[in-house]
């Protein structure tokens, strides 16, 4: 690949939000991670307008959450 190939504006948090509106793997990961984790990894959805992959992530965290009352 050579430098031409680059995108001239590559914005890492537009790409991490890009992957993470994925419900297949939020399906996969969101039961794994920590209330901050996703919390942080929603906000950063919201934040780029992935509203609806916002939402999935939060509410397949919140299936198996006992601590709800922190999202």
């Amino acid at each position: 690949m050579s430098t031409t190939d680059l995108p001239s504006h590559y914005d890492p948090a537009a790409v991490f939000a890009h992957v993470f509106d994925n419900g297949l793997v939020a399906d996969y990961l969101a039961q794994a991670m920590c209330c901050t984790e996703v919390n942080a990894l929603v906000a950063v959805l919201e934040a780029s307008g992935h509203l609806d992959g916002a939402r999935y992530w939060l509410e397949t965290h919140r299936a198996d959450c006992d601590r709800t009352h922190l999202h």
